[in-house]
């Protein structure tokens, strides 16, 4: 008997509409996640960085238990300064033995050493220059993204002068004359005077000791570029108290939390502005080791008032 005949199905695929409708719909759920997972990744960045600076503000307490006095800032012109002198208390002393202090820092083969504590996961750009890898050799080395809070500069109105060129005196606060910006010794760092608990009479928990610095965001001379403002752990300070001393181991609190400012009309280096790659806020390690964030709004008048040890402000508005 003869096999009866089959009609053959006919192959049914994708038409070009339905493959395109399939396309735009991958494309807008991925273009929901990715700002969700970029969030998500945020958050775990700045997780470690809150870990770094809760390690910095421990590294501190266990410094002043072993000195009885907490780390100096910068402590001289061409010395080492205060990321070199709490490597010990930071699990890094194999770092810290290398170091000779009577060689200058620029000199220094640690200079190229990455300490991951001093660097911000949201840092986006490299934390180390290679030797001979950027335009200006003080450019070069491992990086810190992180500084001490100097203070606030004064009214200086009326101030005295208690040496010529050198440094004034107002309200009981003695300000260093600098090019670079003026230092008070009003904060929790400055330029080689080390605190003592008992000197923080604004409150520990009302302090800032250390804070988030990237850059100097905004536009101008060594701003453009990375690595910016930033520089290497391993430097103290530059010039002497004498001759426009300059900090890389501290700032004053002149200008707001990420502020743009441009360092080419008159913005020295030493008052530039704390500021992190975290939208919306920089985080701040306080003199009792706690780790808080600020805001950007915050006022100006909160803000100094954290960044002093002993103006007589004390302030939970930052909360």
């Amino acid at each position: 008997m003869a096999t009866p005949l089959r009609h053959k199905q006919p192959l049914r695929g994708f038409t070009l509409v339905e493959l395109l409708v399939v396309i735009a719909i991958i494309g807008v759920l991925v273009a929901l996640l990715l700002p969700a997972v970029q969030a998500a990744r945020e958050a775990a960045r700045r997780t470690q960085c809150t870990n770094n600076l809760k390690q910095l503000g421990l590294t501190l307490h266990n410094y002043e238990n072993a000195h009885g006095e907490f780390p100096p800032g910068s402590v001289g012109g061409g010395k080492h300064g205060l990321f070199t002198m709490i490597l010990p208390y930071l699990e890094e002393s194999a770092i810290y033995g290398q170091v000779d202090f009577n060689q200058s820092p620029f000199d220094d083969p640690n200079r190229y050493t990455l300490v991951s504590a001093y660097v911000c996961p949201s840092y986006s750009h490299s934390s180390v220059a290679e030797k001979d890898s950027l335009p200006f050799f003080w450019l070069e080395g491992a990086y810190t993204t992180y500084q001490g809070v100097g203070g606030v500069v004064p009214d200086l109105t009326g101030a005295t002068l208690v040496e010529p060129g050198v440094q004034t005196s107002a309200r009981g606060i003695t300000v260093y004359v600098s090019s670079a910006g003026e230092l008070p010794n009003n904060g929790f760092f400055a330029w080689n005077s080390p605190r003592r608990p008992s000197q923080i009479s604004d409150g520990l928990s009302n302090s800032f000791a250390i804070g988030e610095f990237v850059h100097c965001n905004g536009p101008g001379p060594f701003c453009d570029d990375p690595p910016g403002n930033v520089r290497p752990w391993v430097f103290g300070g530059t010039g002497d108290i004498d001759n426009n001393p300059g900090s890389y181991a501290f700032k004053v609190a002149e200008h707001p939390p990420n502020s743009n400012v441009d360092r080419g009309v008159g913005v020295g280096f030493n008052h530039l502005p704390m500021g992190s790659f975290h939208p919306g806020i920089i985080q701040f390690v306080f003199a009792d080791g706690s780790v808080n964030s600020i805001t950007d709004n915050i006022t100006i008048d909160v803000y100094q008032a954290l960044a002093t040890i002993d103006g007589g402000e004390v302030s939970n508005d930052y909360r």
